[in-house]
């Protein structure tokens, strides 16, 4: 039977007022945060990706990200002034970003010195003489109206691109993984670089701005409205997060943990039980993979049809709630936190590294719910391997044209269940707590973790695990 807790009391705060085509003249863009005073955990080490190699760049190291963001909904026009402490990886005459063309640069400076910008596509150039490993500050001024990206994928709730999209009363979300944060601010759009981030967010009064990190508070002045967030966890740019509504703030404490959920108006009354139930689900994964690892948690509840692992606040189409599926993908999201969030994948090789585990736990509290069996989760995934395979390729070797399709989920997560059959339920268990546990806030890859699985299981598991990872065909149990 499950254990429940007493929910706790939620604080509503409403921030439901004036329509955009009421609003002020746009304030004067603000300043970018500042940022702290120690950058060391956003020190990273870049790397192309194999897969989509015109995303990112492995010269640079951005350490943080000072963004302050304005956005109107009535013209859909973002204004940001981005501040970047980086570290370059060589020494160059040039910096790129990735940055959507269709975002106009007003100004650029390096080092408080004027930089030329010149325009690749999605990349933005700036030309500046750069040493290694001697620290700049890189300021972009920029705007435009923020725009999605064509997908690599196949999947439905993906045909309508990635990245920073609008709905009809110029509401403002972003969905972006693999890439995509580059639709809405200058980014090493990569995984293997993370970063700290301090977010501003200016909006017409009645509207709110969500951002990454923990919830500083809000402001309101002459007519708009600021949010303000701060990640002290390196962050990688794909579980970044912009999104802009007339949203509800529901807010509690659980133990350590800071919830802060928001949701549209219209659809409070749906979301506020699944709201109240998140330190639960919380409180679930702990007892399997330790404590949470960030002070904060929640979800934003926008458009779209998707549903994603943004870091401490996950991102869910609003449409979701209703019935026990949406707690399935709360759950999932949720355990991306520890696998995906706060140990990330180094490249895009290895997102089953994150998708194997949200699957597998998934299954796992269902059956904890008495929703199904052990059996049915794995007859459901030994019913679709093959031709999950036969579709998209191995998990470990995928069709760059299909990304984070069923293969990186089922297969995988029959890979993990024939891992504990091998190693037996203890030493399973163990392996992956203290893979996220003693792995915190680092990118890892599939050479790391089947030395990590090898270690625990007293014998090489390399040939197992490149079996599930890279055959065309299912791999004998």
């Amino acid at each position: 039977m499950r254990a429940r807790t007493t929910p706790l009391a939620l604080t509503v705060a409403l921030a439901v007022g004036l329509s955009a085509c009421t609003s002020p003249e746009p304030p004067p863009s603000p300043p970018a945060p500042e940022p702290p005073s120690e950058l060391s955990a956003g020190r990273s080490e870049p790397v192309t990706d194999p897969l989509y190699p015109q995303q990112g760049n492995p010269g640079i190291d951005v350490l943080h990200y000072g963004l302050a963001l304005t956005y109107v909904p009535g013209d859909r026009v973002l204004n940001g002034l981005a501040e970047l402490t980086i570290r370059p990886v060589h020494d160059a005459g040039e910096l790129r970003l990735d940055l959507a063309a269709g975002l106009t640069v007003t100004e650029s400076t390096v080092d408080g010195v004027a930089a030329p910008a010149a325009r690749e596509g999605d990349d933005l150039v700036l030309t500046a003489a750069v040493v290694k490993d001697r620290d700049i500050v890189v300021t972009v001024a920029y705007n435009g109206v923020p725009a999605p990206v064509p997908a690599p994928a196949r999947r439905e709730d993906m045909a309508g691109g990635i990245g920073a999209q609008t709905g009809a009363d110029g509401e403002l979300w972003t969905f972006q993984e693999p890439f995509g944060a580059f639709t809405w601010y200058p980014v090493n759009d990569h995984p293997s670089d993370e970063a700290l981030y301090d977010v501003t967010v200016t909006t017409p009064e009645g509207w709110t701005g969500v951002s990454t990190g923990v919830y500083q508070g809000t402001e309101t002045d002459d007519g708009y409205t600021t949010t303000t967030w701060r990640s002290a966890d390196p962050v990688a740019s794909y579980v970044t997060t912009l999104a802009v509504d007339r949203f509800e703030m529901y807010e509690q404490r659980a133990g350590e943990v800071h919830y802060v959920s928001w949701v549209p108006s219209g659809f409070a009354a749906q979301w506020e039980p699944l709201f109240a139930e998140l330190p639960e689900l919380v409180a679930w994964l702990e007892r399997r993979y330790g404590p949470y690892p960030f002070p904060n948690s929640g979800i934003v509840a926008v458009g779209g049809r998707s549903g994603m692992e943004t870091q401490g606040t996950i991102t869910l189409s609003a449409g979701l709630a209703g019935g026990n599926g949406d707690r399935r993908v709360i759950l999932h999201e949720l355990a991306h936190q520890w696998f995906g969030d706060s140990v990330s994948p180094r490249d895009w090789r290895d997102v089953w590294l994150n998708e194997s585990v949200a699957t597998y736990a998934e299954a796992m509290w269902a059956v904890d719910q008495g929703m199904l069996t052990e059996a049915d989760a794995v007859a459901v995934w030994s019913g679709a391997d093959q031709r999950m395979r036969d579709e998209y390729g191995p998990p470990g070797d995928y069709d760059p044209g299909a990304f984070a399709s069923g293969n990186v989920y089922f297969c995988t997560a029959l890979m993990l269940h024939g891992l504990r059959g091998e190693m037996g339920p203890e030493k399973f268990d163990a392996m992956l707590r203290d893979w996220v546990q003693k792995q915190r806030n680092t990118t890892q890859d599939r050479a790391s973790f089947t030395a990590w699985v090898s270690e625990y299981a007293g014998e090489d598991m390399t040939a197992f695990i490149d079996a599930w990872l890279d055959s065309p065909t299912t791999p004998r149990a």
